[in-house]
């Protein structure tokens, strides 16, 4: 039996090889809650290692989702990498 392989991505012949530039760099976790819990939200930053939050609250959580990477990217101050 005889098979044919197929390049990988990125090694296609003739194409150079593109790095990955995707990486996350943050986690937002949010609760919706329900009869008996609010709802609740908190950021995680995996470049400075800070999380923002926990808000608790319909409202509190609806504007923290909104606005939370563009307020924490001002003030985020990425670490050296942990080996």
């Amino acid at each position: 039996m005889t098979g044919t392989q197929r390049p990988a991505a990125g090694d296609t012949p003739g194409r150079p090889a593109r790095p990955d530039l995707r990486r996350v760099t943050g986690a937002l976790f949010v609760d919706f809650g329900d009869r008996e819990r609010p709802p609740r939200a908190r950021y995680q930053c995996l470049r400075c290692r800070t999380v923002e939050g926990p808000v608790s609250g319909a409202v509190t959580v609806q504007q923290f989702v909104t606005a939370v990477r563009a307020t924490h990217a001002a003030r985020c101050t990425p670490q050296e990498p942990r080996t």
